[in-house]
């Protein structure tokens, strides 16, 4: 008898907080971080509601985005203030310090040990299918997680 593992996989389907912005767009850093800090609070909940694992040591993030109307879109362009944000609410909470004291702390659902390489696998990112807009008015992330740790 051959023993058979089965590969974990887990779909997260994160509703846009806010519209989905590329990094060419210029800003205030303080709208960015406003924006960041949505989409990563945003990301960590739909997270903890798909109950996902946490101390995986290594996994494949694939990533879609779903908008609202169809249009031409290159996106690797949504990755620092979309994609980004989303992957960090996969590894640990963070406390960072504050310019004036004190300490703020950035979310995470602790899925793997960080989001360094050694512990993910991040695909290129694809444009999904269009969404609608009464739903989902910002669009939709959608992330699917495979477990690549041993045994």
């Amino acid at each position: 008898m051959s023993a058979t593992t089965e590969t974990r996989v887990w779909t997260v389907a994160i509703p846009a907080p806010t519209p989905m912005q590329t990094s060419n767009r210029r800003e205030h850093w303080s709208a960015i971080s406003r924006r960041r800090k949505a989409w990563r609070e945003t990301a960590y909940a739909r997270i903890a509601h798909a109950g996902l694992p946490t101390g995986l040591t290594r996994i494949r993030v694939d990533v879609e985005l779903r908008f609202t109307t169809n249009r031409r879109r290159d996106a690797p362009n949504y990755y620092s203030d979309v994609i980004k944000p989303c992957i960090d609410a996969l590894a640990p909470e963070r406390r960072a310090k504050k310019p004036g004291g004190g300490y703020r702390v950035e979310r995470g659902w602790g899925v793997i040990p960080d989001d360094t390489a050694e512990f993910l696998d991040l695909t290129a990112p694809k444009i999904g299918p269009v969404v609608p807009k009464g739903l989902h008015p910002f669009g939709l992330v959608v992330l699917t997680v495979t477990d690549l740790s041993d045994g």
